[in-house]
């Protein structure tokens, strides 16, 4: 009996989520489809009932397995200052020491920009949007003249960049500051544009307290007085 399109879909996206864990804890080179079959439960003749190979496997993680920009589209608000607030505080929670240990587990385009770079088109070319989405994401709601907000670009190389330069250093306290200065960065970045002065002339504060002021009787009675 053949399996049910739901079971079908499901095994599938168990066969991401297992290879997309292992490729950024491993690397795509050390890791075998025995090893992603074998974490996700499976023989390895299921494999090729999903996907045709390893590099067409690797090119599907790359197209869907973003935790950063997914929690992006989720947990941030949708004015300038709701975005502003909420992206600054999923970066700084992002860029923490604690997560270091855990970017093998969420963070697929801080963890596999080398074996990217060594793949083929398809790969790079899924990267390349990953980025894009990226970048859109920090800039939603930025006033940005161009289709890349320059803000939100340099956030995104600022958040990527230092999470890889840290989990390379072997040095604590250096990857420590390493973060620290992103998420400084970022936050300077990503604050919400300053709100156009208002066209209306301002008035003296004599003006504002006469305009506040009601008519006195004198004066309602020569306006009676002249109709």
């Amino acid at each position: 009996m053949p399996a049910s399109p739901s079971r079908t879909a499901r095994t599938r996206q168990d066969i991401l989520d297992h290879a997309a864990r292992l490729f950024r804890l491993r690397g795509f080179a050390a890791t075998t489809i025995d090893d992603v079959m074998l974490a996700a439960g499976l023989t390895r003749g299921a494999f090729y009932a999903h996907f045709a190979s390893k590099e067409a496997l690797f090119d599907e993680v790359l197209r869907t397995s973003h935790g950063l920009i997914r929690m992006l589209r989720e947990r941030v608000g949708s004015t300038h200052r709701a975005l502003a607030r909420d992206a600054d505080r999923i970066l700084s929670d992002y860029l923490h020491k604690d997560h270091l240990g855990e970017v093998g587990t969420g963070c697929t385009l801080a963890a596999l920009p080398g074996d990217v770079g060594r793949a083929g088109l398809t790969a790079r070319l899924a990267y390349a949007n990953a980025l894009y989405a990226l970048i859109g994401e920090l800039g939603r709601g930025r006033p940005a003249a161009r289709k890349l907000d320059p803000a939100a670009t340099t956030a995104a190389i600022l958040t990527v960049g230092a999470i890889g330069l840290a989990r390379a250093s072997g040095d604590r306290r250096l990857s420590d500051w390493l973060l620290r200065c992103a998420r400084r960065g970022a936050r300077d970045l990503l604050k919400p544009p300053a709100g156009r002065a208002s066209r209306e002339p301002k008035r003296s504060p004599s003006r504002r307290r006469a305009a506040r002021r009601p008519p006195s009787r004198r004066a309602g009675s020569s306006v009676a007085g002249r109709a």
